[in-house]
């Protein structure tokens, strides 16, 4: 629960959680908040901005502040410009005047071009195409003459931007480019662009992007950014280098093994179509090597259906409690997934993924593991087995007591994939869970049981007071799911609207265009949520007008009739020189007008406007 504290006059102090900054509009003034903001005293801003970059997009938009942040982008101090910059980044705002300030920033010092970049990129899909060309220019100038860090945020920009058209700038770069982390940084950029358009692809040729990638692979410090290349390109990359992709699945950095996991993934119907990588694979899933073991379990759940032939020899690995030791952050700065030191986590997650149907009881047994990852693992696996899980219900709803909060939702969602009505009386419980994600996650699976149960609704519409958002967002969709009672919940579901949060405001629109006849009464309602500030609100309004039938889904554009070459060439043809220029003005005048036509082309004839 967040809190706003008053100190020192003006001076704003929000007290947020570290698990998830959630701001309520019972706790804070935005009025103070933008005030505070409006002044733009240096050390009332920062930690004002701060808190909010950690509190999210939901926070800066219910508050409306994004003007005022806006404002400081021009602010003297560079320290409080940067800051402005990395909030507008988390609320992905766009628009012409912060576009042109933060090219502004991109003059400044190095802390200012990072955060700027950053922005730029998380605005990256809204930016208008005719102000986009000069946003791509400015940011691919970064690309010389600029720090190492500056470089490789100006890559992330371009490839967040989809700049396609800068595929050659870059092809250039990665023929001349000697620090590895530049060269990283731009192969795994280049994947990206390649996999979006032909244009772009021509730029990194299969000889080439083999030969290049080949080089990277065989080179420790670059061999990441190599196997998050063939993640991105996906069935496009060069199926001679799966034998090298497979040994890096035995590297000692954990995070270039799930690197390579994720590649093997994205090349999964190519692998499964090579015999020597498959046994290369059960030989791995053998291995003494702890790490081995659970990486080939990682690549074979990112695999999916593709190595469901493997599934029987995974399950025999749900039984391994050996466990590697791993750092808790990766040499990429991120941390490490269980599922790459225990190999039982990992053989669940594959289950799951596989969709292992007969493998339902070796998945059930680690909702009873000592590791709350494995847990996890196996809730979110029971979800994908469908009928073959519904025999460990029991299991399941003994999950939502779990100590841990993630392993609460997962059986949530689990349950709720499943559809069965037993569940609901253990559903019901969890709506009055001391974990918010938790109550939310019960009310989104009770949604689609919740139709043929009255005696539930009640427990549902006391969660519409909820403090939190999202769990108020979930108890509305719930409620509007009640196809029997939508005509005694429609005024509760409406009143939703007035809701500060735009999450809670969506949920009641959307919920609204699924109650039908009985939402009729609120089409004028509705129809004023065309105008709510939040995007996310009036793309939910538009979805509910058209299903009320109160608005005319756009028409689909049709295609153009099929045309003879003939006529294709005819209208292809450039008008004949001799074409009448004075067509219908009579004929002595037309004689006239001739002469003078054939006087102005061989040069003799001088116009009155030349002088």
């Amino acid at each position: 629960m967040t809190q706003l504290a008053l100190q020192r006059g003006n001076a704003v102090n929000l007290r947020l959680q570290a698990s998830k900054p959630v701001f309520s509009k019972h706790s804070i003034d935005p009025d103070k908040i933008a005030v505070a903001l409006n002044n733009g005293k240096k050390e009332e801003v920062l930690p004002l901005l701060r808190h909010l970059c950690s509190a999210g997009k939901a926070t800066i938009e219910s508050l409306q502040v994004v003007e005022c942040i806006g404002r400081l982008l021009r602010h003297r101090d560079t320290s409080v410009a940067a800051l402005a910059a990395r909030a507008l980044a988390v609320a992905q705002v766009s628009g012409q005047r912060y576009e042109e300030a933060l090219l502004h920033l991109m003059q400044m010092d190095e802390g200012c071009v990072l955060a700027a970049l950053d922005a730029l990129g998380k605005m990256g899909s809204n930016i208008q195409p005719t102000r986009k060309a000069l946003v791509v220019r400015q940011v691919a100038q970064c690309l010389s003459g600029r720090s190492v860090p500056v470089r490789c945020a100006a890559l992330r920009t371009l490839a967040a931007l989809k700049a396609t058209r800068q595929a050659l700038q870059l092809h250039d770069l990665l023929q001349t480019e000697q620090v590895p982390e530049v060269l990283g940084a731009c192969v795994e950029v280049l994947a990206q662009l390649s996999a979006l358009t032909r244009e772009a692809e021509s730029c990194f040729p299969e000889d080439f992007r083999e030969q290049k990638l080949g080089e990277m692979l065989a080179t420790p410090r670059l061999a990441y950014s190599a196997l998050k290349a063939m993640a991105f390109l996906g069935p496009k990359a060069p199926a001679k280098l799966l034998p090298k992709v497979t040994q890096r699945l035995a590297d000692a950095d954990v995070s270039t093994r799930y690197a390579a996991a994720l590649a093997l993934g994205a090349m999964a119907e190519t692998v499964a179509a090579s015999k020597e990588t498959i046994d290369q694979l059960v030989a791995m899933l053998k291995s003494s090597d702890v790490s081995q073991r659970a990486a080939c379990c990682v690549a074979l759940a990112q695999m999916g259906s593709e190595a469901k032939l493997s599934a029987e020899l995974v399950a025999t690995l749900v039984s391994d409690m050996e466990e590697a030791p791993t750092p808790q952050l990766s040499s990429a700065g991120q941390r490490v997934p269980a599922e790459m030191s225990m190999p039982r986590c990992a053989a669940i997650m594959a289950l799951g993924a596989m969709g292992a149907r007969g493998s339902a009881k070796a998945v059930a047994q680690g909702l009873l593991d000592g590791h709350w990852q494995v847990r996890l693992a196996a809730a979110e696996a029971m979800a994908k087995l469908g009928e073959a899980a519904s025999e460990y219900l029991p299991a399941l709803i003994g999950a939502l007591r779990d100590d841990f909060y993630l392993v609460r939702c997962a059986a949530c969602g689990a349950l709720g994939a499943l559809r069965m009505p037993e569940a609901l009386p253990g559903l019901a419980q969890a709506f009055e869970d001391p974990s918010a994600p938790v109550r939310c996650a019960a009310l989104t699976a009770a949604a689609d049981l919740v139709r043929g149960a009255e005696e539930y609704c009640h427990e549902v519409f006391k969660a519409i007071t909820d403090q939190e958002a999202e769990v108020r967002a979930a108890a509305v969709w719930c409620l509007a799911r009640h196809e029997g009672l939508a005509n005694c919940y429609v005024g509760v579901v409406a009143s939703q609207l007035m809701d500060p949060s735009p999450e809670v405001r969506a949920a009641a629109v959307s919920g609204l265009g699924v109650m039908g006849v009985a939402a009729r009464g609120f089409q004028d309602e509705v129809s004023f949520m065309m105008n709510d500030p939040s995007d996310m609100v009036r793309q939910a309004a538009a979805g509910a007008l058209e299903q009320l039938g109160l608005r005319e889904p756009l028409a689909p554009i049709k295609p153009l009739a099929a045309r003879s070459p003939a006529v294709i060439k005819a209208v292809l043809q450039p008008p004949p020189d001799n074409k009448d220029p004075v067509e219908g003005l009579g004929e002595y005048y037309k004689s006239v007008m001739m002469k003078k036509s054939e006087l102005v082309k061989c040069g003799k004839w001088i116009d009155d406007d030349i002088f």
